[in-house]
């Protein structure tokens, strides 16, 4: 297209099929999923094409009208994980409009369907905004074995602490591949310093070269600005020896996605007010800490812009598993934690922390609770969400339909708050709400509660009461209702990853006891998809389940997994069990392409193996 931008008009060449063009808002593919939405942008043309110049495959050709070098494209081959290097090819372009939230990164893995499922039964929105672009003539690789005199190529890569050092080729909208293996700072064994510098628009991206496990030793030092740290592992080896966080997040606009950070010697992930505009999404965080009271799995702090804490999976640090806490400054304000999973925490410490923590020595603002979910397994005396602290009058709070299991909920004192659509179970004995202050502006409804109504649980101020004397106390006519003494049945909550289609957090309270529990994820999986499901408690431990989906529910066993104990340090008990009653699983799609399910849907044969002419015309050489 003559005189068009070449970072906005991309030419696909697709095998088998007549061609066409396609109208995107920006230069970017969708993984060949097909959208109702339409809008203006870049147009994409389609057409038949041969054997593919890049590696010698025949696939889906992407042709950008400016020059490119070697891409990540010539090695990604689907929006799922791939197993290796040489795996399949490339998804083909189905018919219809294709709706674009990226540019380069999601053709390897990570657009969002539009028709994926959402917390709750509804639809799953992007967490992927269409003005955000990816270069695709920008990918670079690191490795274990790699040299500071590479020059970030698949053949010649950087090793880990030149990547992150921002050499002159790295420029928004790069991705720098991590190839699998056990990153190591010769200069500095504290870790590695990250300075690249991305912009809001066209962040820098880090990332797990797919089908391979990538493991960063010690600390992740983030000054540099936008840039996404994506799939990989954080984690403190042994002798341990300085304090320090798994991940330190002080560059604004910083993203940390599916990470797996654990046993730092200080906190997991810290991230500081400076840090504005930061995200923690979709992570898996335990046995961080080693200091009692001070040492938590997510410790944060905000300042303007909102800092945004959403499907975690938190659970076994040191002291808190989320610790939002500020002695100073305004910098417990526009903080959202959305769909997090927070359980036995502060089981190595001293027990007196909590799962979630919101509040300090200076008043919180502009703070969201949706969703989270907790569990205890040893309940004595615990608590399970702090939400306000109890030293100030905080400002406004919206705290609505969390699953709070297994410990007792502190609510501090807001001039503001709206409470609706919580549940709380603390087993037979334990406490249930404690809340501080004036309360008369604030709005209780529609919240459930299990236990005994008669027994004196309740809190306001100084005063212990019955439910019934704790609402006389706060003047809260109709704040729920007590459903029974312990629930029953199971309690299965499926949700998608925003970044990666085909992967979700299940989370299952197991009140029946079964031994295996069925799960739909029609919402999440396609037809053909072939998939693993992994226990938090055990993430690079044998796969729970897995295989292709072929329409029907998932079943899980409700298996009781010891989870590992925190490394370079002697503990009192083993960590805590939390099967049957409880697990918390990652479903993941594993593999590009799709097979069809024969029959009786018992199995299923992949297009590689049927040897029709659609799967001869997409096998690589």
């Amino acid at each position: 297209m003559p005189g068009a931008d070449p970072r906005r008009e991309l030419r696909l060449t697709r095998h088998g099929r007549g061609a066409r063009n396609i109208r995107c808002p920006l230069a970017t593919l969708c993984c060949g999923r097909r959208t109702r939405r339409s809008g203006s942008g870049v147009e994409l043309h389609v057409e038949d094409g041969g054997e593919s110049p890049l590696n010698k495959r025949l696939y889906t050709g992407i042709r950008a009208s400016g020059a490119m070098h070697r891409t990540g494209a010539e090695l990604a081959s689907d929006c799922g994980a791939m197993p290796s290097p040489r795996a399949s090819t490339p998804p083909r372009i189905e018919p219809g409009s294709v709706r674009v939230a990226f540019t380069f990164l999601l053709m390897v893995a990570a657009c969002t369907p539009q028709d994926a499922a959402g917390p709750g039964g509804g639809r799953a929105a992007s967490a992927l905004r269409a003005n955000i672009s990816f270069d695709l003539g920008l990918a670079f690789y690191a490795s274990p074995t790699g040299s500071p005199s590479g020059d970030g190529s698949f053949s010649n890569p950087w090793d880990l602490a030149t990547a992150l050092g921002g050499p002159t080729a790295v420029t928004p909208g790069s991705t720098i591949w991590l190839r699998g293996g056990t990153y190591t700072n010769p200069v500095d064994p504290r870790g590695f310093p990250s300075t690249l510098m991305g912009t809001a628009d066209a962040p820098i991206v880090v990332r797990q070269y797919p089908g391979e496990r990538a493991t960063v030793t010690n600390t992740l030092l983030v000054t540099g600005a936008y840039t996404w740290f994506w799939g990989f592992e954080v984690t403190h080896p042994a002798p341990q020896q300085e304090a320090l966080h798994g991940v330190n997040v002080q560059g604004p606009g910083t993203k940390l996605i599916n990470l797996i950070v654990h046993d730092a010697t200080d906190d997991g992930i810290f991230i500081w007010p400076q840090a504005t505009g930061a995200e923690v999404n979709g992570s898996v965080v335990y046995n961080n800490g080693r200091t009692d009271n001070l040492t938590h799995g997510i410790y944060c702090k905000s300042g303007t812009a909102t800092l945004l804490l959403k499907d975690n999976i938190v659970f076994d640090n040191w002291a808190s598993g989320f610790h939002c806490y500020a002695n100073d400054g305004p910098h417990i304000q526009n903080i959202d934690l959305e769909g997090n999973v927070a359980f036995n925490n502060y089981v190595w410490g001293v027990p007196w922390d909590t799962d979630i923590l919101v509040g300090g020595e200076v008043p919180a603002s502009g703070i969201t609770v949706n969703e989270n979910y907790t569990y205890r397994t040893n309940n004595s005396n615990t608590q399970t969400a702090d939400i306000g602290s109890n030293v100030v009058t905080n400002q406004n709070l919206v705290c609505t339909n969390n699953y709070f299991v297994g410990g007792w909920w502190q609510m501090g004192a807001w001039a503001t708050a709206t409470v609706t659509g919580n549940t709380l179970y603390n087993f037979t004995t334990g406490g249930m709400v404690w809340t501080l202050g004036t309360v008369s502006d604030q709005r209780w409804s529609d919240n459930t509660f299990f236990g005994n109504p008669t027994a004196v649980a309740w809190r306001h101020d100084s005063n212990s009461a019955t439910f019934d004397g704790w609402r006389t106390q706060t003047g809260l006519a109709d704040p729920g209702t007590y459903a029974g003494s312990a629930p029953t049945g199971l309690k299965i909550v499926v949700r998608p990853n925003q970044y990666e289609p085909g992967r979700a957090n299940i989370i299952v309270y197991n009140w029946a006891q079964q031994s295996t529990v069925s799960v739909d994820v029609s919402g999440i999986l396609h037809m053909g998809d072939r998939y693993v499901v992994r226990n938090s408690e055990d993430f690079y431990g044998p796969p729970i389940a897995s295989g292709v989906y072929t329409g029907r529910a998932l079943q899980l066993p409700m298996v009781s997994i010891t989870p590992p104990s925190p490394v370079g340090v002697e503990t009192a008990q083993s960590a805590p069990v939390t099967g049957p009653t409880f697990n918390v699983f990652v479903l993941m799609k594993t593999r590009p392409g799709r097979c069809t399910p024969d029959e009786d849907e018992s199995s299923c044969t992949s297009w590689l193996e049927r040897g029709d002419l659609s799967s001869r015309a997409r096998a690589h050489r």
